[in-house]
């Protein structure tokens, strides 16, 4: 699971880099998509790795406020 959220949450950062990179509207908007996508993925990790005690609940709601906020 930690491979998964750390392949997802490097993803997020990717895709908005090369949206940024794009010089059409609609390429931009499909690379931020995915990146949103990515950043939707990472929360049912968190919880599943709170569940199984590898993050702790603090540590769990931490992450998911920076996911909100970062993905809308």
């Amino acid at each position: 699971m930690a491979d998964q959220l750390r392949r997802a949450s490097l993803s997020i950062s990717l895709n908005i880099a090369e949206g940024n990179g794009r010089w059409h509207k609609a390429e931009k908007r499909q690379f931020f998509t995915i990146a949103r996508g990515s950043a939707c993925e990472c929360v049912p990790i968190l919880e599943l790795l709170r569940r199984d005690g590898s993050i702790d609940s603090k540590t769990h709601d931490q992450l998911n406020v920076e996911i909100d906020r970062h993905a809308k």
